[in-house]
Formats: C-alpha cells, sequence, structure tokens
C-alpha cells in the first residue's frame, strides 16, 4: 500500500501532496458526509496503524526531486492523529525538507491528549473540524465513537486553538436541515467567538457522501453562515476550485498516471476534472486513461448530480 500520494488539486490547499497514516477508514467518527466512504474501525486507540518509517521512506523519495508544492498534507483514508507515530513524521519533514508547510486535516477528537498536541506542534496550518452546534447535532453528522463528551471536545478544541502557534482554519460542513437552522447558527458563533482561528472555511458536500440524506448547501443557506460569522472572523465558503495553469512539460507515463488515478480515487471518487486537474494533464488524456481503467475492470463509476465519479471497482478494492 501506498501511503504518499498526489499531489492533487485541493480545492482549499492548492497543490498538495497527501500523506495517509491509517488504513481505510479508521476514525473515532462515521461522519454522513464522508466522501472516503463509512468508518470501518470505529475507534479512539493511538497505535502505529501503518508503519511511520515506510512513510518516511516514501516521503524522502518524492520530496528529494523537490516538487512544487503548496502544501505536504495529513489526510486520506480517516483520522491522521491516530497514528501513534505522527510526530516523528513531521520531525522528518521539518528537519529534512523545512521548505514545504505541513498542513493538518483533522477532526480533533483527540486534542485532549497532551502528547498528541505536543507532536503536532510544528505542524504549520491545523485544519480542525466542527460540525455540530451542540451534542444533538453532532451525533446525528458525526456519528462518534461511544463514550463521546460533546462539552469536553469543544473545550479541548478550544483550548488548542488559544495555545498553538500554528495557523488554525476551521472547517464547518453544513448539512442541511440539521444544523443550519438560526439557533444553530447562533450557537456557531457563539462556540467560535471563544477560539482564536485565523479563518473558519464552510465547506457542503461536494463528492458522494455516506448518506444519501446529506444534500449540498445553497448559495443563499452559506450566505447566512456568513453573514453572522463575518463581523468577527473571516469566513471562506469553498467553491469550485480555480487552478493555476500547468507548467509545460509536466507529463507521467500512462502507467504512472494510472497508477496516480488509482491512488487518488481510492482515498475520493473523482470527476474526470479533478483529475484532469491533478494530474495537470488534459481531459481528453485523463478519459482515455480512465476507459483503459474501466475496460480492465479497475474503476468503476458512480452518478451523481455534479457529474460522474469514478472510484475503484469491487475487485480493485479488494486487491488493496
Amino acid at each position: 500500500m501506498a501511503y504518499v500520494f498526489g499531489p492533487i488539486a485541493s480545492r482549499r490547499l492548492g497543490v498538495s501532496l497527501g500523506v495517509d497514516l491509517v488504513r481505510p477508514k479508521t476514525c473515532p467518527l462515521d461522519c454522513v458526509y464522508c466522501e472516503a466512504g463509512r468508518t470501518t474501525d470505529l475507534t479512539r486507540e493511538r497505535s502505529e496503524c501503518v508503519p511511520a518509517d515506510e512513510v518516511i521512506r516514501e516521503l524522502d523519495a518524492v520530496l528529494c526531486k523537490h516538487p512544487k508544492l503548496d502544501f505536504v498534507t495529513f489526510s486520506g483514508s480517516g483520522e491522521p492523529t491516530l497514528n501513534s507515530r505522527i510526530g516523528d513524521v513531521v520531525r522528518f519533514v521539518k528537519s529534512k525538507y523545512p521548505e514545504y508547510p505541513l498542513c493538518l486535516l483533522t477532526n480533533a477528537m483527540l486534542f485532549g491528549d497532551e502528547a498528541l498536541i505536543r507532536d503536532i506542534a510544528d505542524v504549520d496550518l491545523v485544519v480542525p473540524s466542527l460540525d455540530g452546534s451542540n451534542a444533538e447535532e453532532f451525533l446525528k453528522i458525526n456519528r462518534p465513537v461511544a463514550g463521546f463528551d460533546f462539552d469536553r471536545f469543544v473545550d479541548d478544541l478550544t483550548r488548542y486553538t488559544l495555545n498553538t502557534r500554528s495557523r488554525v482554519n476551521l472547517e464547518l460542513f453544513i448539512v442541511p436541515g440539521i444544523n443550519d437552522s438560526d439557533a444553530s447558527i447562533a450557537r456557531f458563533v457563539s462556540l467560535i467567538r471563544a477560539m482564536r482561528v485565523d479563518l473558519v472555511q464552510l465547506n457542503t458536500l461536494d463528492r458522494p457522501g455516506v448518506e444519501a440524506f446529506v444534500t449540498p448547501s445553497s448559495p443563499e443557506n452559506t450566505h447566512r453562515f456568513i453573514a453572522a460569522l463575518s463581523p468577527f472572523v473571516p469566513v471562506e465558503a469553498v467553491g469550485v476550485f480555480r487552478y493555476r495553469a500547468p507548467k509545460p512539460g509536466c507529463s507521467f507515463s500512462a502507467t504512472e498516471s494510472q497508477r496516480r488515478i488509482l491512488e487518488l480515487i481510492r482515498r475520493r471518487p473523482a470527476t474526470l476534472p479533478d483529475l484532469a486537474l491533478a494530474l495537470q494533464q488534459p481531459e481528453a488524456e485523463v478519459g482515455k486513461l480512465l476507459d483503459q481503467l474501466f475496460a480492465a475492470g479497475k474503476v468503476g463509476i458512480q452518478k451523481q448530480q455534479r457529474g460522474n465519479f469514478y472510484l475503484p471497482s469491487p475487485e480493485e478494492a479488494k486487491s488493496k
């Protein structure tokens, strides 16, 4: 299994090299909107989920070529902070490749663990999520591991934001009908005002989620959050990603491109335009590669409102 994937064109982070520190799908949450699918290992116990030494070797092999990246990002098949050796990976990048900013995408469920807070102290950008304005909403949207305490979670997250040196972009995923009432928005305002965050990123459904009832937030609905939050914190609504033009000569062999496609869609279903941006190749060329992978039984297609999403075929998923 490859632990380093991409680079990919992220809607939020630009050109991002992914680092996957857990096996699919290991997480303390089973979120209704998760693009990585249902959680199969619901846990909050930290362990060396995947070998950190192998992760470091893969990172070294990629970064030694000095690719142009905006971030090296801990993300992928679950919650990165569950890996008890995330600190070793952070220290490796910061000591050998300090020119690359590190980003951590996290659900912040383990922010009460002081050892973890020390492990991630040198991460440049931390993107924690807060999707429920109270315990009821959190349970409906995020479906946490047994023993979850919402008030303790909020206290730990708030304390982290007030004490960290890292930049903090708080992500709030809007699930229409659950966390977007006037009362919900007022509670979010109260919670976030107590934190120190550099930006609130409002997200909504873009790729297929876990539960069919989750729908995208309309621009008008999202604007209600912007109006409430923007008086005291910068707000960004994540929309269509605008990507800079590819550099001339940036291309891979067909075999390498197909490998990259499979590595990407194992983590997140993606459309043809998504993959063309990630590989920095014309859509027509990527379309041919997808046709070949489909004919070989390696990818499947799922039709969604935003278009056709490619994902591993059941046979391909079993092979990894």
